[in-house]
């Protein structure tokens, strides 16, 4: 059960990195540029995405073979 609780923490802190870094590029930004930015996992990035969207922060919308990351929220 801990390393359930260490794992959420961890994607918890990789979304909320993804929320800041959005917001320091103007709320707008292409799910590679974020990858490449906070040197994530394709998985970490993937799943700390989905926690935002799930959670309303984020809208993502499908963009040649990446995503455009929108904040909904500023």
């Amino acid at each position: 059960m801990q390393d359930a609780a260490k794992f959420t923490d961890t994607l918890a802190q990789t979304a909320g990195n993804l929320l800041e870094t959005l917001k320091a590029a103007g709320g707008d930004a292409s799910s590679w540029d974020l990858k490449l930015k906070l040197h994530l996992s394709s998985s970490s990035l993937y799943l700390a995405l989905g926690w935002l969207a799930a959670q309303g922060k984020v809208a993502l919308y499908p963009k040649d073979l990446n995503f455009r990351v929108v904040l909904t929220e500023k």
